[in-house]
């Protein structure tokens, strides 16, 4: 396989990546978590937006040996917070 060039890609993703971070990945249409890119978290949008975008590039190698990779729309998601309602914070009072 291309262990040359997809191993640069995950470890750039990685790097990418935080414990603490809110934003994550996922397919915008099926809900799936994109490998590599499935089990990281990304402390800014910014920084997700790279890995989306890396791992798009990463998964268009994959196909060239596998064609059956799915093709997944990835997008950029937010946790919510703990604890929200929707309600504002004077109404919580």
């Amino acid at each position: 396989m291309t262990e040359g060039e997809l191993c640069p890609l995950r470890k750039r993703i990685e790097a990418l990546a935080s414990e603490r971070g809110e934003y994550y990945l996922v397919c915008g249409q099926y809900g799936d978590r994109p490998v590599p890119a499935a089990d990281c978290r990304f402390e800014s949008r910014q920084s997700a937006e790279r890995a989306a975008r890396l791992t798009e590039e990463y998964r268009s190698l994959l196909r060239n040996y596998d064609p059956e990779v799915p093709r997944y729309d990835i997008v950029v998601r937010q946790t919510p917070e703990v604890g929200t309602t929707g309600r504002s914070s004077e109404a919580r009072r």
